[in-house]
């Protein structure tokens, strides 16, 4: 993994950035993915700015309303994308998701997670244990790198960077990301999918196989031709996720007859 130098960026690593890493054209106020096709774990990630001067836990209970987190980070290829959206967006010495509560010596991220991944800057952590505290990357010059800087200042904070990781309907991409696809309805934008806090299903007619909006003769069809098996060239046609086609889902697609509602 390639390391920057205190006070000093790669041109390279920022052209990469731009030509690949980023999945679109970002702005100071727009999320990027970190691409599973680029390597990355699919999460979103922007620098926030709108609690300017707030407290590590105002800014926390402004960014859980927005469906996300204070970003965190599990090694240094995660830190690298989240630098250099830091960048990116003009968002130095930005604030993440670790904090030490006063009287203690343990760091925790904001999402209970392991803490796997700690790139503390020569002479870090050095807050008094007496003190609450909350760690921000750091750098020299006004140009951030591969390290963190903790501190305890109870107010002040002018950015934080947010990540969105949550997928709450379990079919493996983040829910972010389909909101802003469409893909989910998100009426309350506050970036959690209506259905998830419904509690209904996020696919609403899952017997319509091949998704034309009405489960008909051709969707039973396509489970009867793939009967016994896990789906084959109709993977959807495992209605119910059994790992197998059989009278489970059979039942469901005839109890979803006619047009999805």
């Amino acid at each position: 993994m390639r390391k920057y130098a205190r006070g000093s960026w790669s041109a390279v690593a920022g052209a990469a950035l731009v030509a690949g890493v980023v999945s679109m054209e970002a702005s100071a106020q727009d999320a990027v993915q970190w691409r599973v096709e680029d390597g990355g774990n699919g999460h979103w990630y922007r620098v926030a700015r709108e609690v300017s001067g707030g407290s590590f836990s105002d800014w926390r209970q402004w960014v859980d309303a927005r469906g996300g987190h204070l970003a965190t980070m599990s090694n240094a290829l995660e830190h690298q994308f989240i630098l250099d959206v830091a960048i990116l967006q003009s968002g130095l010495w930005s604030t993440i998701g670790c904090s030490r509560d006063a009287g203690s010596s343990q760091w925790r991220w904001v999402t209970g997670e392991p803490m796997a991944y700690a790139p503390w800057a020569p002479g870090e952590p050095n807050s008094p244990i007496s003190t609450a505290a909350f760690v921000q990357m750091w750098g020299s010059g006004g140009i951030p790198n591969l390290t963190w800087d903790d501190n305890n200042t109870p107010t002040g904070i002018g950015a934080v960077i947010v990540e969105w990781s949550a997928d709450c309907n379990s079919d493996g991409v983040v829910d972010y990301g389909q909101i802003r696809a469409g893909e989910l309805e998100d009426a309350n934008a506050n970036n959690i999918p209506d259905c998830c806090e419904d509690g209904v299903s996020c696919v609403p007619c899952l017997a319509d196989i091949d998704e034309s909006g009405t489960v008909s003769g051709v969707d039973l069809a396509a489970v009867l031709g793939v009967w016994g098996t896990g789906g084959g060239k109709y993977p959807r046609a495992d209605i119910d996720g059994s790992g197998t086609v059989d009278a489970g889902d059979l039942a469901i697609l005839l109890n979803s007859w006619g047009p999805c509602q």
